[in-house]
């Protein structure tokens, strides 16, 4: 071991670890985003090609492979030119790990409940998404950013009819209102009920594309809904939402949809089975 550390030498171990060090820091700001899962594709991609390439006399692959390594920064840069946009923006930014706990505390879930079950009584609709691993700064971005602690009075102010914003979505990070009046994508489902309006398809859209908490309020029947992983549940009540959130906040071990499976197969906490875009 010595003699392999005076062959290295001093210097060298200083530089692998510098590298080391950032190869860890950039794998932190990716994490949780799309980026990370197009980062392990084309690392699989161009793995398998490299391995063929040099196993077999493939003299094009070989040449493609050689001519990808000398233009490799060039096309990260294009691929994620938005990506690393927003990860320089959150470097110079105070980096905060708080607790599942803290994020999630009791009271901001009783503040969504009560706020639901307000909006819901008075048929104004709402739309609250709750971020969880999957970072939806993407959509907090080109929303009005807010950075306010969760309240009901907030939420009903921010979906009253009259507010210019009433039409967005709330997005809900690190246990504060991020920002309001986000646009989200609409599911792609063709098999969702053509009764489904905006919010509901939105709901089912950011569900299917991250990890993320939908809460729907509709206008129309004042019916209060989740959905998670492209699946919708019904709640009954206030204090149904609020158990169910809980639950899902909490199920760290178990797949979203599998939670929301499990869900739904207590009655005693829906007024309907679990279902998947088939009725308001």
């Amino acid at each position: 071991m010595s003699e392999l550390y005076h062959k290295i030498g001093y210097w060298a171990l200083v530089d692998i670890g510098i590298i080391a060090i950032i190869i860890y820091q950039l794998l932190l700001l990716i994490r949780g985003t799309r980026a990370m899962q197009m980062v392990l594709g084309i690392l699989m991609t161009v793995g398998f090609a490299f391995f063929i390439s040099q196993i077999y006399p493939l003299t094009t692959l070989k040449w493609l492979m050689d001519k990808f390594y000398s233009s490799i920064i060039i096309i990260i840069v294009i691929l994620f030119q938005e990506d690393i946009r927003r990860m320089l923006s959150r470097m110079g930014k105070k980096t905060v790990f708080p607790t599942q706990e803290q994020v999630f505390s009791k009271q901001m879930l009783d503040e969504i409940a009560r706020a639901c079950a307000a909006l819901s009584s008075k048929k104004i609709g709402a739309l609250i998404i709750i971020e969880r691993n999957i970072l939806l700064t993407r959509y907090v971005d080109v929303g009005i950013i807010i950075d306010g602690k969760v309240s009901k009075e907030i939420l009903l102010a921010i979906f009253h009819p009259t507010a210019p914003i009433h039409d967005g979505a709330i997005v809900i990070q690190q246990g504060r209102i991020a920002s309001a009046g986000c646009f989200l994508p609409l599911t792609r489902d063709e098999d969702v009920d053509p009764n489904f309006g905006t919010r509901h398809r939105a709901a089912i859209g950011i569900s299917e594309e991250t990890d993320a908490i939908s809460i729907v309020v509709s206008e129309e029947t004042s019916a209060i809904s989740i959905a998670v992983d492209g699946i919708v549940v019904r709640k009954t009540d206030a204090k149904d939402l609020r158990k169910s959130l809980t639950q899902l906040l909490s199920a760290e071990t178990m797949d979203a949809g599998e939670t929301v499976v499990g869900l739904a197969k207590k009655p005693s906490w829906l007024d309907r089975i679990l279902f998947r875009s088939k009725g308001e």
